[in-house]
């Protein structure tokens, strides 16, 4: 007499159709892109990522005709994560410079940014120190340079 149970051959092609749909379903948002949104160069390193990266990305590509390879750097934000991965990037983006945190994780560290002789300033106004000179405006900041202490 027959079962009315799947064969073990049965069940285990169920289970493989199975998983196959599993694997496939993240996949589902780029099959809804056209193919030149998939296949396209990136303008910077961590396209994809999130766009608020790319802005930040930008900007630091922006100001690195003014930043010297030997030369010292801080950048403030107006969002303290911001401006932790705008200071952690700028390591990468700047090899040879030296940076100087004006906060590390939320935390402020005016003295370790008072060191930096560039001051990359990301969506804030004009700064009032004296002490600053403007060398150059990009797309959502600008770039300082900090008089030395006599």
């Amino acid at each position: 007499m027959k079962s009315s149970r799947l064969s073990e051959g049965s069940l285990v092609r169920v289970w493989l159709c199975a998983a196959a749909i599993l694997c496939l379903f993240p996949l589902l948002p780029h099959f809804l892109q056209p193919l030149s949104a998939q296949f396209r160069i990136p303008v910077t390193p961590v396209d994809g990522v999130d766009g608020r990266r790319v802005r930040e990305w930008l900007f630091l590509e922006n100001c690195a005709p003014w930043i010297p390879r030997n030369g010292s750097f801080t950048v403030l934000a107006p969002d303290p994560d911001d401006e932790m991965d705008l200071f952690m990037m700028g390591i990468g983006r700047y090899p040879g410079a030296y940076p100087f945190p004006h906060s590390y994780y939320g935390g402020p560290t005016p003295a370790q940014a008072a060191h930096a002789r560039y001051v990359l300033r990301y969506r804030l106004p004009d700064p009032d120190d004296p002490r600053l000179r403007l060398v150059a405006r990009v797309p959502d900041g600008a770039v300082y340079e900090r008089e030395p202490v006599p």
